[in-house]
Order: structure tokens, then C-alpha cells, then sequence
């Protein structure tokens, strides 16, 4: 991995996303029963960007969209080869902490006002094993804040990260909603996203 890998990476991937520095776990936010719950939020494909023309290894990602928020899906391989499945692949730890230092330099360079991290944990999707970590947000110049959530996996040789941002305060059964667009995604194939129409209506 070159010098220029943080810089590139933290372009490609975390465009229009929040993003945090390494800091104690965020504070609870109160539920909120007006917002939409699990199983009736409808999701929008908006585009895919294909990053590899700037950097080989940065791959594709995807980007969704709701009255919640929105959530970008980024399938990449660094050039490194094969990853085994799941969170096992001995270069996976490394790399699901140079994914919180990509937004940690983001902070540091004036991104955001103030950003909080929350723990970290492995959860199994859909037979899927991710790494999963969130963190709290205020956008230095909207001053808006975000709640976001990555989740981290290899999934047929290679990385497969969601990128998950909410308006704040989330949802009360913001958990239950990643899963069920995760869920839904890995059934459906992250690899085709459907252009132009709602990715789930429930």
C-alpha cells in the first residue's frame, strides 16, 4: 500500500459520508416514533461510481437513498488478491482500522465539527460474518448531525463495506434497518443494483 492510499481511499470512499475520529462511544439518542421504521423505508438507487480509472484496487461503489438518510455500498480489493470470506482473512483487521483512521483524517482536515465513535463488534447478516462500527457526526459547515454505521465483510474475494449515514437522532430500530437493506442486498447481489427503482418497498 502506497503513501498516497489514505489520501485516495478516504476520496473514493467516503464521498458524501460522515465520518469520525477515535473517541469514547457515542451518547444514546431518544427514539424517534415519527420516523419511518424496519419495513417501511423505501430505498432508491441514485448512481454508481466507478473508481478504478483513478486508482486500480478502489473498485465500485453504489449509492442509495431514503427519507432517512442514505447508504453507499463499495465493493473493492486493493489489489491484494483474493480475501477469504467473512473477517478471517489475516489482512481484515488491518484494513477495518484503516477504514476508522480514512475518517479520522477526514475529521483532522475540517470535514467535521465534532465526531465520536462508537464500539466496535462483529454481527452475522444473512450468513454473513461483518465487522461493525458506528459513530456520531456534526458536518463543520451545515453543522447537521449524522449518526453512521459501517459494516465490513469479504464476500467473493473481495472487501464489501456498507457505508450507512442517518439524519439525527436515527431511528429508534436503526439496527433493524441496516440489517434489513443488508439482508436484502446480499440476496439480491451487490453487484447488480437496480437502476432507477425503489431497491425495496416493504
Amino acid at each position: 500500500m502506497t503513501k498516497l492510499w489514505p489520501a485516495l481511499l478516504t476520496a473514493a470512499l467516503l464521498s458524501g459520508c460522515a465520518a469520525p475520529s477515535v473517541t469514547p462511544a457515542p451518547t444514546p439518542v431518544p427514539a424517534v416514533p415519527a420516523v419511518p421504521a424496519a419495513g417501511a423505508v423505501t430505498w432508491q438507487y441514485v448512481r454508481s461510481t466507478w473508481h478504478e480509472a483513478r486508482q486500480p484496487g478502489l473498485g465500485i461503489s453504489h449509492r442509495y437513498q431514503s427519507r432517512v438518510g442514505w447508504i453507499d455500498v463499495y465493493l473493492y480489493d486493493l489489489k491484494q488478491g483474493h480475501w477469504q470470506a467473512g473477517v478471517d482473512d489475516p489482512r481484515f483487521d488491518a484494513q477495518f482500522k484503516s477504514s476508522v483512521e480514512e475518517v479520522r483524517l477526514a475529521s483532522a482536515r475540517g470535514l467535521y465539527a465534532e465526531v465520536e465513535v462508537g464500539p466496535v463488534s462483529d454481527v452475522r447478516i444473512e450468513g454473513q460474518d461483518f465487522r461493525r462500527v458506528s459513530f456520531r457526526i456534526v458536518h463543520a459547515v451545515t453543522r447537521k448531525a449524522y449518526e453512521s454505521f459501517t459494516f465490513l465483510t469479504a464476500r467473493n474475494g473481495r472487501l464489501l463495506k456498507y457505508r450507512m449515514s442517518f439524519d439525527a437522532p436515527a431511528p429508534a430500530d436503526v439496527d433493524a434497518i441496516a440489517r434489513e437493506f443488508i439482508e436484502h442486498d446480499l440476496r439480491s447481489g451487490p453487484d447488480m443494483p437496480r437502476a432507477a427503482q425503489p431497491l425495496f418497498d416493504t
